[in-house]
C-alpha cells in the first residue's frame, strides 16, 4: 500500500525534524547575538567618555581617572578618535572600531594601551608599572550599563 503524499509517515519526520533544527538554530543565533550584544566589549564601545568621566565630582581615592574633555585637542588628524578625556597622568581615546583604536595604540609604545575601543594613553606624570595595570583593569572592567 502506497502513503499519501503530505504531512504523513515520513515526510511528517521531515517536517518535525526540520522545525526542530530551525528551531535549535534560532535559539543558538539568539545566544550569539545577546552574548555578543551585551557583552562588556560591545558596552564600552558604548560608553560616553566626557560624560562618564567629567561630570563626576573628583574621587581622591582614585585621580587618575577624574578627566577633562580633551576631545577637541586629541581627535585631530592623524588621530582619528571620536571623543577623548585626560589629565595630568593619562588620556584616554575611544575610537569608532577596534581596528582603530588598535593602530593608535601600536604608534603609542608602552604608553599606550588598548581595550576595546579605547585606548589609554599614559603620557602624564609619571606612573608606577602598578599603578598603571590598576588602571587598565579598572577601565577593562567599566562597561555601559555598569556606573562603577
Amino acid at each position: 500500500m502506497r502513503m499519501p503524499d503530505g504531512p504523513t509517515g515520513g515526510s511528517r519526520w521531515s517536517v518535525i525534524a526540520l522545525v526542530a533544527t530551525l528551531a535549535v538554530l534560532a535559539v543558538a543565533g539568539t545566544v550569539h547575538l545577546t552574548t555578543t550584544l551585551l557583552s562588556d566589549a560591545w558596552s564600552r564601545g558604548q560608553i560616553d567618555l566626557v560624560d562618564r568621566f567629567t561630570r563626576e565630582p573628583p574621587n581622591p581615592d582614585w585621580p587618575y581617572l577624574d578627566a577633562a574633555d580633551r576631545t577637541a585637542r586629541v581627535c585631530v588628524p592623524p588621530v582619528t578618535c571620536v571623543q577623548a578625556v585626560g589629565n595630568e597622568y593619562l588620556t584616554v581615546m575611544k575610537f569608532a572600531t577596534v581596528d582603530e583604536a588598535r593602530r593608535h595604540a601600536e604608534t603609542l609604545g608602552p604608553d599606550g594601551r588598548q581595550i576595546d575601543q579605547l585606548v589609554l594613553h599614559f603620557n602624564g606624570t609619571p606612573l608606577p608599572p602598578g599603578t598603571r595595570e590598576e588602571i587598565v583593569a579598572g577601565v577593562s572592567g567599566i562597561n555601559a550599563s555598569s556606573p562603577e
